[in-house]
């Protein structure tokens, strides 16, 4: 997968993944894979898309996609993303495209 952060301005990635580091530290699970997406069903917003894993039982974890929404400067827009239905889900999935990953350490200042 091709990473396209130089069509995303540095402050904006410190703020969202200053927020993903917020979502790190308070995860009940564990949290992964933190992403800085668009969508084309969202053509104003960016967004951060995580993996929650739930390893309660070890035989069965259960992952989960969590999304969250900003503007384009970083800005919050404390939306949610739903679904009507499962077309819609795949829709909005394969329209996402990542911008920034953060690979490894959560922290992206060091």
């Amino acid at each position: 997968m091709e990473i396209h952060s130089e069509n995303i301005d540095q402050a904006v990635i410190h703020k969202m993944m200053n927020r993903a580091i917020e979502i790190n530290n308070s995860c009940k699970e564990k949290c992964r894979d933190f992403k800085i997406m668009t969508s084309t069903m969202r053509k104003e917003s960016l967004i951060l898309r995580w993996r929650t894993i739930d390893i309660s039982n070890e035989d069965n974890p259960i992952q989960y996609y969590r999304y969250e929404c900003f503007k384009m400067d970083g800005t919050p827009e404390l939306c949610s993303i739903h679904y009507t239905d499962q077309e819609e889900a795949n829709d909005f999935i394969t329209s996402l495209q990542t911008l920034y990953n953060q690979k490894f350490a959560i922290d992206h200042t060091l």
